[in-house]
Protein backbone atom coordinates (compact mmCIF):
# COMPACT_ATOMS: atom_id res chain seq x y z
CA UNK A 1 0.00 0.00 0.00
CA UNK A 2 0.96 3.41 -0.39
CA UNK A 3 -0.28 6.06 1.75
CA UNK A 4 -1.41 9.24 1.32
CA UNK A 5 0.78 10.90 3.80
CA UNK A 6 3.31 9.54 5.96
CA UNK A 7 3.61 11.69 9.68
CA UNK A 8 6.81 11.45 11.67
CA UNK A 9 6.04 12.22 15.84
CA UNK A 10 3.34 11.01 18.16
CA UNK A 11 3.14 14.14 20.08
CA UNK A 12 0.31 16.20 20.34
CA UNK A 13 1.05 18.20 16.73
CA UNK A 14 1.85 14.83 14.52
CA UNK A 15 -1.50 13.43 15.95
CA UNK A 16 -3.31 16.29 15.22
CA UNK A 17 -2.02 16.37 11.84
CA UNK A 18 -2.70 12.47 11.26
CA UNK A 19 -5.93 13.17 12.47
CA UNK A 20 -6.79 16.14 10.53
CA UNK A 21 -5.53 14.45 7.05
CA UNK A 22 -8.00 11.62 7.96
CA UNK A 23 -10.94 13.35 8.23
CA UNK A 24 -9.99 14.83 4.96
CA UNK A 25 -10.37 11.34 3.74
CA UNK A 26 -6.53 10.55 3.26
CA UNK A 27 -5.03 7.73 4.22
CA UNK A 28 -2.27 8.52 6.08
CA UNK A 29 0.51 6.54 8.34
CA UNK A 30 1.93 7.93 11.91
CA UNK A 31 5.16 6.95 12.66
CA UNK A 32 7.07 6.83 16.46
CA UNK A 33 9.75 4.98 17.44
CA UNK A 34 8.48 5.17 20.95
CA UNK A 35 6.06 2.40 22.34
CA UNK A 36 3.51 4.81 22.88
CA UNK A 37 2.27 8.38 22.01
CA UNK A 38 2.74 11.20 23.76
CA UNK A 39 6.15 10.40 25.45
CA UNK A 40 8.21 13.57 24.36
CA UNK A 41 7.53 17.08 24.74
CA UNK A 42 3.83 16.22 24.86
CA UNK A 43 3.74 14.58 28.33
CA UNK A 44 5.75 17.05 29.91
CA UNK A 45 4.15 20.29 29.81
CA UNK A 46 1.67 22.71 32.03
CA UNK A 47 -1.19 21.43 29.67
CA UNK A 48 -2.29 24.74 29.12
CA UNK A 49 -4.42 26.20 25.69
CA UNK A 50 -3.61 29.85 25.86
CA UNK A 51 -5.50 32.52 25.43
CA UNK A 52 -2.75 33.70 23.04
CA UNK A 53 -1.94 37.07 24.22
CA UNK A 54 1.77 36.69 25.16
CA UNK A 55 3.14 35.90 21.08
CA UNK A 56 3.94 38.40 19.03
CA UNK A 57 1.50 39.75 16.56
CA UNK A 58 1.73 38.82 13.04
CA UNK A 59 4.05 35.27 14.76
CA UNK A 60 2.75 31.94 13.34
CA UNK A 61 2.58 31.33 17.65
CA UNK A 62 0.08 34.44 17.81
CA UNK A 63 -1.77 33.02 14.80
CA UNK A 64 -1.90 29.23 15.46
CA UNK A 65 -2.66 30.52 19.41
CA UNK A 66 -5.89 32.29 18.80
CA UNK A 67 -7.10 29.58 15.94
CA UNK A 68 -6.35 26.95 18.29
CA UNK A 69 -7.71 28.14 21.25
CA UNK A 70 -11.19 28.18 19.30
CA UNK A 71 -11.04 24.72 17.48
CA UNK A 72 -10.04 22.89 20.77
CA UNK A 73 -13.27 22.75 23.16
CA UNK A 74 -15.25 21.33 20.39
CA UNK A 75 -12.69 19.00 19.52
CA UNK A 76 -11.99 17.48 22.59
CA UNK A 77 -16.15 16.95 23.22
CA UNK A 78 -15.74 14.99 19.61
CA UNK A 79 -12.60 13.32 21.34
CA UNK A 80 -14.64 12.79 24.74
CA UNK A 81 -11.20 14.12 26.75
CA UNK A 82 -12.00 16.55 29.44
CA UNK A 83 -11.09 20.38 28.51
CA UNK A 84 -12.10 23.04 31.10
CA UNK A 85 -11.95 26.48 30.24
CA UNK A 86 -11.33 27.85 33.04
CA UNK A 87 -9.49 31.40 32.34
CA UNK A 88 -6.16 32.49 33.40
CA UNK A 89 -4.42 35.82 35.25
CA UNK A 90 -1.21 37.40 34.63
CA UNK A 91 -0.22 38.99 37.70
CA UNK A 92 1.96 42.08 38.90
CA UNK A 93 2.00 45.50 39.83
CA UNK A 94 3.54 46.96 36.64
CA UNK A 95 0.44 48.14 34.95
CA UNK A 96 2.37 49.61 31.81
CA UNK A 97 3.14 45.41 31.10
CA UNK A 98 0.06 44.37 31.75
CA UNK A 99 -1.53 46.98 29.24
CA UNK A 100 0.86 46.23 26.68
CA UNK A 101 -0.16 42.12 26.74
CA UNK A 102 -3.55 43.14 27.03
CA UNK A 103 -3.17 45.45 23.45
CA UNK A 104 -1.00 42.36 22.23
CA UNK A 105 -3.77 40.28 22.95
CA UNK A 106 -6.81 42.37 21.76
CA UNK A 107 -4.92 42.91 18.37
CA UNK A 108 -4.14 39.05 18.17
CA UNK A 109 -7.84 38.00 18.20
CA UNK A 110 -8.13 37.21 21.91
CA UNK A 111 -11.43 37.81 23.24
CA UNK A 112 -12.97 39.27 26.90
CA UNK A 113 -9.32 40.69 27.71
CA UNK A 114 -9.60 43.20 30.81
CA UNK A 115 -7.09 44.45 33.60
CA UNK A 116 -8.68 43.89 37.08
CA UNK A 117 -7.28 45.44 40.17
CA UNK A 118 -7.13 44.49 43.93
CA UNK A 119 -10.97 43.96 45.08
CA UNK A 120 -11.57 41.26 41.69
CA UNK A 121 -8.02 39.98 42.17
CA UNK A 122 -8.70 38.98 45.92
CA UNK A 123 -12.15 37.06 45.13
CA UNK A 124 -10.80 35.09 42.41
CA UNK A 125 -7.28 34.30 43.62
CA UNK A 126 -7.91 34.22 47.83
CA UNK A 127 -4.54 32.95 48.29
CA UNK A 128 -2.18 36.04 46.58
CA UNK A 129 0.16 37.60 48.22
CA UNK A 130 -1.55 41.23 49.75
CA UNK A 131 0.87 43.20 47.79
CA UNK A 132 0.18 42.38 44.11
CA UNK A 133 -2.62 45.07 42.73
CA UNK A 134 -3.59 44.20 39.46
CA UNK A 135 -3.70 41.23 36.93
CA UNK A 136 -4.72 41.00 33.11
CA UNK A 137 -7.60 38.25 32.99
CA UNK A 138 -8.18 35.76 30.03
CA UNK A 139 -11.45 34.38 30.18
CA UNK A 140 -10.70 32.06 27.14
CA UNK A 141 -7.87 30.56 28.52
CA UNK A 142 -8.21 26.90 29.59
CA UNK A 143 -6.95 23.25 31.06
CA UNK A 144 -6.76 19.84 29.07
CA UNK A 145 -4.69 16.89 29.30
CA UNK A 146 -1.75 17.16 26.50
CA UNK A 147 -1.26 13.43 26.24
CA UNK A 148 -4.62 12.24 26.79
CA UNK A 149 -5.82 14.66 23.92
CA UNK A 150 -2.70 13.27 21.78
CA UNK A 151 -3.40 9.48 22.71
CA UNK A 152 -7.51 10.55 21.58
CA UNK A 153 -6.25 12.48 18.30
CA UNK A 154 -4.94 9.71 17.14
CA UNK A 155 -7.27 6.61 18.31
CA UNK A 156 -10.35 8.33 16.36
CA UNK A 157 -7.67 8.75 13.51
CA UNK A 158 -7.09 4.77 13.62
CA UNK A 159 -10.89 4.06 14.08
CA UNK A 160 -10.91 5.48 10.87
CA UNK A 161 -8.94 4.01 8.99
CA UNK A 162 -5.24 5.45 9.69
CA UNK A 163 -2.60 3.41 10.69
CA UNK A 164 0.07 3.98 13.89
CA UNK A 165 2.96 2.28 13.92
CA UNK A 166 4.83 2.25 16.75
CA UNK A 167 8.36 1.33 18.02
CA UNK A 168 9.11 2.49 14.54
CA UNK A 169 12.81 3.81 14.10
CA UNK A 170 13.44 4.94 10.75
CA UNK A 171 17.11 4.00 9.34
CA UNK A 172 16.83 4.96 6.05
CA UNK A 173 14.61 7.26 3.29
CA UNK A 174 14.80 6.78 -0.05
CA UNK A 175 12.68 9.39 -2.46
CA UNK A 176 12.27 7.36 -5.98
CA UNK A 177 9.57 8.22 -8.99
CA UNK A 178 7.63 10.71 -6.49
CA UNK A 179 7.11 8.02 -3.85
CA UNK A 180 8.95 8.22 -0.35
CA UNK A 181 10.20 4.75 0.85
CA UNK A 182 10.74 4.92 4.73
CA UNK A 183 12.33 1.45 6.34
CA UNK A 184 13.21 0.58 9.40
CA UNK A 185 15.22 -2.49 10.67
CA UNK A 186 12.26 -4.63 9.90
CA UNK A 187 9.46 -3.01 7.41
CA UNK A 188 9.26 -0.58 4.71
CA UNK A 189 6.31 2.18 4.29
CA UNK A 190 5.71 3.82 1.20
CA UNK A 191 3.62 7.31 1.16
CA UNK A 192 3.68 10.45 -1.49
CA UNK A 193 4.22 13.05 1.05
CA UNK A 194 5.85 13.46 3.91
CA UNK A 195 5.29 15.80 7.43
CA UNK A 196 8.36 16.25 9.85
CA UNK A 197 6.80 16.94 13.20
CA UNK A 198 9.43 14.45 15.07
CA UNK A 199 10.28 17.12 17.66
CA UNK A 200 13.47 16.97 19.20
CA UNK A 201 14.17 14.14 16.59
CA UNK A 202 13.19 16.97 13.79
CA UNK A 203 17.16 17.04 12.23
CA UNK A 204 17.44 13.39 12.35
CA UNK A 205 14.49 12.90 10.27
CA UNK A 206 15.40 15.63 8.13
CA UNK A 207 18.76 14.28 7.21
CA UNK A 208 17.26 11.09 6.07
CA UNK A 209 14.71 13.19 4.13
CA UNK A 210 18.01 15.22 2.85
CA UNK A 211 16.08 18.42 3.57
CA UNK A 212 16.85 21.00 5.41
CA UNK A 213 17.94 21.40 9.24
CA UNK A 214 17.78 24.03 11.96
CA UNK A 215 19.71 24.78 14.86
CA UNK A 216 18.01 23.39 17.56
CA UNK A 217 18.36 24.42 21.03
CA UNK A 218 16.81 22.65 24.04
CA UNK A 219 15.18 24.46 27.56
CA UNK A 220 14.49 22.35 30.09
CA UNK A 221 11.51 23.04 32.52
CA UNK A 222 11.28 21.26 36.25
CA UNK A 223 7.49 20.74 37.58
CA UNK A 224 6.37 20.64 41.02
CA UNK A 225 2.64 18.51 41.32
CA UNK A 226 0.34 18.85 44.42
CA UNK A 227 -2.10 16.92 45.13
CA UNK A 228 -5.37 17.65 44.36
CA UNK A 229 -6.82 20.48 46.10
CA UNK A 230 -8.63 24.28 45.62
CA UNK A 231 -5.68 25.89 46.11
CA UNK A 232 -5.66 27.97 42.93
CA UNK A 233 -9.00 27.47 40.41
CA UNK A 234 -7.43 29.34 37.07
CA UNK A 235 -3.96 29.81 36.58
CA UNK A 236 -1.91 32.38 37.58
CA UNK A 237 1.13 33.56 35.56
CA UNK A 238 4.01 36.48 36.25
CA UNK A 239 4.50 39.46 33.95
CA UNK A 240 6.42 37.30 30.97
CA UNK A 241 10.75 37.44 30.35
CA UNK A 242 12.85 37.03 27.30
CA UNK A 243 12.88 33.38 29.13
CA UNK A 244 9.09 32.72 28.67
CA UNK A 245 5.79 32.83 30.53
CA UNK A 246 7.37 32.35 34.15
CA UNK A 247 6.55 30.11 36.96
CA UNK A 248 2.99 29.85 37.29
CA UNK A 249 0.03 28.22 39.30
CA UNK A 250 -1.86 25.97 38.20
CA UNK A 251 -4.70 23.34 38.38
CA UNK A 252 -4.43 20.22 36.14
CA UNK A 253 -7.95 19.52 34.27
CA UNK A 254 -7.77 16.03 36.61
CA UNK A 255 -7.46 18.30 39.42
CA UNK A 256 -3.89 18.57 40.55
CA UNK A 257 -2.09 21.60 41.23
CA UNK A 258 0.85 22.38 39.30
CA UNK A 259 3.62 24.59 40.10
CA UNK A 260 6.57 25.61 37.91
CA UNK A 261 8.44 25.30 34.91
CA UNK A 262 11.46 26.82 35.70
CA UNK A 263 13.55 27.67 32.25
CA UNK A 264 16.90 26.50 32.11
CA UNK A 265 18.79 26.48 28.88
CA UNK A 266 21.12 22.72 28.35
CA UNK A 267 23.53 21.59 25.64
CA UNK A 268 21.37 18.25 25.05
CA UNK A 269 18.25 16.63 25.76
CA UNK A 270 18.18 16.01 29.66
CA UNK A 271 15.03 15.31 32.13
CA UNK A 272 16.77 15.50 35.19
CA UNK A 273 15.23 16.82 38.19
CA UNK A 274 17.66 19.38 40.31
CA UNK A 275 17.58 20.75 43.84
CA UNK A 276 18.49 23.85 42.33
CA UNK A 277 15.34 24.14 40.23
CA UNK A 278 12.63 22.97 42.63
CA UNK A 279 14.20 25.26 45.26
CA UNK A 280 13.92 28.22 42.40
CA UNK A 281 10.35 26.97 41.90
CA UNK A 282 9.34 27.30 46.05
CA UNK A 283 10.99 30.32 46.04
CA UNK A 284 9.04 32.10 43.49
CA UNK A 285 5.80 30.46 44.92
CA UNK A 286 6.40 31.39 48.37
CA UNK A 287 6.99 34.72 47.53
CA UNK A 288 3.44 35.30 44.97
CA UNK A 289 1.30 32.92 47.18
CA UNK A 290 0.42 32.54 50.82
CA UNK A 291 -0.80 29.68 52.58
CA UNK A 292 1.50 27.35 49.68
CA UNK A 293 0.42 23.50 50.31
CA UNK A 294 3.80 21.85 49.91
CA UNK A 295 2.89 18.89 52.16
CA UNK A 296 0.78 18.06 49.04
CA UNK A 297 4.04 17.59 47.05
CA UNK A 298 3.31 14.10 45.12
CA UNK A 299 6.49 14.25 42.89
CA UNK A 300 8.33 16.24 40.49
CA UNK A 301 9.49 16.19 36.75
CA UNK A 302 10.73 18.30 33.81
CA UNK A 303 9.92 18.75 30.49
CA UNK A 304 12.11 20.01 27.41
CA UNK A 305 10.97 23.09 25.20
CA UNK A 306 12.15 22.61 21.56
CA UNK A 307 13.16 26.19 19.79
CA UNK A 308 14.58 27.08 16.31
CA UNK A 309 14.52 30.71 16.85
CA UNK A 310 11.44 33.18 18.02
CA UNK A 311 8.84 31.35 16.18
CA UNK A 312 7.50 28.07 15.10
CA UNK A 313 8.37 26.64 11.65
CA UNK A 314 5.91 25.53 9.47
CA UNK A 315 6.35 25.38 5.78
CA UNK A 316 7.42 23.32 2.75
CA UNK A 317 10.52 21.90 2.13
CA UNK A 318 12.38 24.39 -0.60
CA UNK A 319 14.44 21.14 -1.40
CA UNK A 320 11.28 18.89 -1.66
CA UNK A 321 7.96 20.21 -1.61
CA UNK A 322 6.35 16.93 -1.08
CA UNK A 323 7.60 17.59 2.81
CA UNK A 324 6.31 19.93 4.81
CA UNK A 325 8.68 21.06 8.09
CA UNK A 326 7.55 21.59 11.57
CA UNK A 327 9.99 22.86 13.74
CA UNK A 328 10.82 25.09 17.26
CA UNK A 329 6.72 24.38 18.57
CA UNK A 330 7.26 25.19 22.17
CA UNK A 331 4.85 27.05 24.10
CA UNK A 332 2.13 27.89 22.96
CA UNK A 333 2.30 24.49 20.33
CA UNK A 334 -0.14 22.39 22.80
CA UNK A 335 -3.09 25.31 22.05
CA UNK A 336 -1.50 25.64 18.32
CA UNK A 337 -1.74 21.85 17.74
CA UNK A 338 -5.53 22.07 15.92
CA UNK A 339 -4.31 25.19 14.44
CA UNK A 340 -1.23 23.84 13.14
CA UNK A 341 -2.95 20.38 11.53
CA UNK A 342 -5.56 22.95 9.88
CA UNK A 343 -2.69 24.63 8.13
CA UNK A 344 -0.76 21.88 7.05
CA UNK A 345 -4.13 20.87 5.31
CA UNK A 346 -4.09 24.31 3.18
CA UNK A 347 -0.62 24.04 2.41
CA UNK A 348 -1.21 20.16 0.90
CA UNK A 349 -4.80 21.78 -0.61
CA UNK A 350 -6.48 19.51 1.40
CA UNK A 351 -9.35 21.63 1.30
CA UNK A 352 -12.06 19.38 1.27
CA UNK A 353 -14.86 19.43 4.26
CA UNK A 354 -13.77 16.87 6.82
CA UNK A 355 -16.06 12.94 6.63
CA UNK A 356 -17.84 12.06 9.25
CA UNK A 357 -15.76 10.15 11.68
CA UNK A 358 -16.82 7.11 13.99
CA UNK A 359 -16.08 8.33 17.40
CA UNK A 360 -13.70 6.75 19.78
CA UNK A 361 -14.97 5.88 22.89
CA UNK A 362 -12.94 6.45 26.65
CA UNK A 363 -11.79 4.01 28.94
CA UNK A 364 -14.29 4.52 31.49
CA UNK A 365 -16.95 1.70 31.33
CA UNK A 366 -19.31 0.59 33.93
CA UNK A 367 -18.77 -2.00 36.05
CA UNK A 368 -15.19 -0.38 36.28
CA UNK A 369 -13.90 -4.23 38.25
CA UNK A 370 -12.08 -4.61 41.01
CA UNK A 371 -10.32 -1.57 41.77
CA UNK A 372 -7.01 -1.44 41.26
CA UNK A 373 -5.47 2.15 41.65
CA UNK A 374 -7.38 3.65 45.35
CA UNK A 375 -5.89 7.04 44.81
CA UNK A 376 -7.83 7.55 41.56
CA UNK A 377 -10.48 5.23 41.77
CA UNK A 378 -9.59 3.02 38.39
CA UNK A 379 -11.19 -0.32 38.28
CA UNK A 380 -9.24 -3.31 36.12
CA UNK A 381 -11.68 -3.34 33.78
CA UNK A 382 -10.88 0.57 33.03
CA UNK A 383 -7.22 -0.83 32.70
CA UNK A 384 -8.07 -3.57 30.46
CA UNK A 385 -9.75 -1.33 28.04
CA UNK A 386 -6.95 0.62 27.96
CA UNK A 387 -4.53 -2.70 26.96
CA UNK A 388 -7.03 -3.66 24.09
CA UNK A 389 -7.48 0.61 22.70
CA UNK A 390 -7.27 1.06 19.28
CA UNK A 391 -3.75 1.92 19.90
CA UNK A 392 -3.41 -0.46 22.81
CA UNK A 393 -1.39 0.38 26.00
CA UNK A 394 1.54 -1.72 26.42
CA UNK A 395 3.81 -0.67 29.56
CA UNK A 396 3.43 1.12 32.73
CA UNK A 397 3.27 5.10 31.51
CA UNK A 398 1.00 4.09 28.78
CA UNK A 399 -1.54 3.11 31.31
CA UNK A 400 -1.21 6.15 33.65
CA UNK A 401 -1.64 8.28 30.26
CA UNK A 402 -4.81 6.91 29.34
CA UNK A 403 -6.55 6.03 32.97
CA UNK A 404 -4.45 7.25 35.56
CA UNK A 405 -3.42 4.39 37.27
CA UNK A 406 -0.49 5.46 39.58
CA UNK A 407 -0.62 9.10 39.20
CA UNK A 408 -2.11 9.61 42.43
CA UNK A 409 -1.46 10.67 46.10
CA UNK A 410 0.88 7.30 46.17
CA UNK A 411 2.23 7.35 42.91
CA UNK A 412 2.15 3.99 41.94
CA UNK A 413 3.01 2.40 45.30
CA UNK A 414 -0.19 0.44 46.11
CA UNK A 415 -1.45 -0.88 42.19
CA UNK A 416 2.38 -0.93 40.50
CA UNK A 417 2.47 -4.68 40.76
CA UNK A 418 -1.34 -5.00 40.06
CA UNK A 419 -0.95 -3.23 36.85
CA UNK A 420 2.08 -5.10 36.02
CA UNK A 421 0.08 -8.44 36.07
CA UNK A 422 -3.02 -6.96 33.62
CA UNK A 423 -0.05 -6.20 31.43
CA UNK A 424 1.61 -9.16 31.53
CA UNK A 425 -2.08 -11.45 31.20
CA UNK A 426 -3.46 -9.41 28.55
CA UNK A 427 -0.52 -9.29 26.61
CA UNK A 428 0.75 -12.83 26.93
CA UNK A 429 4.04 -11.82 28.15
CA UNK A 430 5.72 -12.34 31.40
CA UNK A 431 6.05 -10.93 34.16
CA UNK A 432 9.47 -9.02 34.02
CA UNK A 433 8.82 -8.29 30.48
CA UNK A 434 6.53 -5.27 31.14
CA UNK A 435 8.57 -1.60 30.87
CA UNK A 436 8.11 0.97 32.21
CA UNK A 437 8.33 3.31 29.53
CA UNK A 438 11.11 2.74 26.92
CA UNK A 439 12.23 -0.72 26.23
CA UNK A 440 15.52 -0.60 28.48
CA UNK A 441 13.05 0.66 31.44
CA UNK A 442 12.68 -2.84 33.22
CA UNK A 443 10.21 -2.99 36.27
CA UNK A 444 11.64 -6.03 37.21
CA UNK A 445 14.12 -8.54 36.94
CA UNK A 446 14.51 -12.49 36.76
CA UNK A 447 17.53 -14.04 38.17
CA UNK A 448 20.62 -13.96 39.67
CA UNK A 449 22.34 -10.94 41.40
Amino acid sequence: MIFDYAIFGGGVIGTAIFNKLTRKGKSCVLLECEPDLATGATKANSGLIHAGFDAETGSLKARFNVRGNELTEELAKELKVSFKRTGALVVGNDLEKLNILKQRGIKNGVKDLEIIGREKLREIVPNLKEEINYALYAPSAGLISPYMFAIALAEEAVINGGVCKLNFETQNIEYKDGIFEISSENQTILARKVINSAGAGFNKVSKLLKTEEFPIKFRRGEYIILDKSDFVKLSIFPLPTALGKGILATPTVDGNILLGPTAEDIDEFNTETTESGIDKIISYIKSTFNNVPLNKNIRQFSGIRVSCGEDFIVEKSKINPNVILIAGINSPGLSSAPAIAEYVAELFEENGKDKPMKPRESYTCEPAGKIVCRCEKIGENEIVRAIKSPIPATTIDAIKRRVRAGMGRCQGGQCLLEVCKLIAKNLNIQLEDVKKESKNSLIMFKGDF
